[in-house]
């Protein structure tokens, strides 16, 4: 699949940032120009996200796919990979199955290992026919009852967009939500040997990845090192900015 992308512009070796579920390129967009004084940086659209094609079909495999014939189309070196929780997890696959075409590898608040979220009031929100409201803020107003808090349903407001034939949402729900990977029984791709430097950065308040997570990631990347960020949640760039990026340049200036 050929996956819509965002350049942020820079020079040099290339960055290129995966974004979480439910997200796009565009959530990066500060992340990927700040990148752009350490490398050529680029955003991309995650299958069934943004302005990437929609598909029946949403597994890691199929990610890792998109991201092999993204890089072979417009890279002419091995990029820096930075992912965030769903947009990790495909940085760590990518790097797995194909380790000599990765220069590093940065991972947002994920561990190689399977999740089981619930994300049922998101899909019902996704469900929501949006051709049917005037308004961003009427769309707002239809989703408080299932994303009360206000921050997740101001993250969730990204996926919308007005076009010919007036709202409707960028995320693809009904493939997300029949997807294993997502569900948590498709993680076959996390498997192999990964030797080259990585950074995972973890929320400290978000528990998506904990102590016991550690002696897998070794097995699968021995040079990993995990830096936490207390004050953060799993949105780490979003809560914790200045903090997130100060770790995101030492890692870049040691490579």
């Amino acid at each position: 699949m050929k996956l819509a992308h965002l350049e942020f512009g820079g020079q040099g070796r290339p960055i290129v940032i995966l974004h979480g579920l439910f997200a796009s390129a565009h959530n990066w967009a500060s992340v990927g120009r700040f990148l752009a004084s350490y490398g050529r940086s680029y955003g991309l659209d995650l299958r069934n996200h943004g302005r990437s094609p929609r598909s029946d079909s949403h597994s890691l495999e199929d990610m890792v796919g998109d991201l092999e014939e993204w890089c072979r189309e417009h890279l002419d070196a091995e990029p820096v990979l930075l992912g965030h929780s769903m947009g990790g997890l495909v940085a760590m696959a990518y790097a797995l199955r194909r380790p000599v075409a990765v220069r590093a590898l940065i991972a947002v608040d994920i561990a190689p290992k399977s999740y089981h979220p619930s994300y049922e009031r998101q899909f019902q929100a996704l469900r929501l026919d949006l051709s049917r409201y005037g308004s961003r803020s009427e769309i707002e107003q239809a989703l408080e009852p299932l994303l009360p808090d206000e921050r997740l349903r101001q993250f969730f407001m990204t996926n919308v967009e007005k076009g010919p034939d007036g709202y409707h949402w960028t995320s693809n729900g009904a493939a997300l939500q029949k997807s294993r990977f997502l569900a948590g029984s498709d993680y076959s791709a996390l498997d192999g040997l990964y030797e080259g430097p990585v950074l995972l950065v973890a929320g400290g308040s978000s528990g998506f990845v904990t102590i016991d997570d550690y002696r897998h990631l070794f097995s699968l990347f021995p040079r990993a090192r995990v830096e936490t960020i207390p004050e953060a949640d799993h949105w780490v760039h979003a809560s914790a900015p200045e903090a997130f990026r100060e770790k995101l340049r030492r890692f870049l200036q040691e490579l």
